[in-house]
């Protein structure tokens, strides 16, 4: 049923990806390239495109530490 929905809560945003809810709010609040719409004071929505499309730019946390890194000779 949620692959059917053009916005989503955070708690549908938390579930696809195992995370808690306030986890995802906190998201919205904090990373200002998160995809995330308000609609008042409480009320978050997330547009599923937006939203894989900022996922797809999101890197694994060691992925990011390797590019930082410098080279190494061998």
């Amino acid at each position: 049923m949620i692959d059917d929905l053009a916005y989503l809560t955070p708690q549908d945003v938390a579930d696809l990806l195992q995370v808690h809810a306030r986890t995802v709010q906190r998201w919205a609040l904090t990373d200002p390239s998160c995809p995330a719409t308000r609609l008042g004071p409480k009320v978050i929505r997330f547009e599923r495109q937006a939203l894989e499309r900022w996922l797809a730019r999101k890197q694994p946390r060691a992925a990011q530490r390797a590019a930082q890194a410098p080279p190494t000779a061998a």
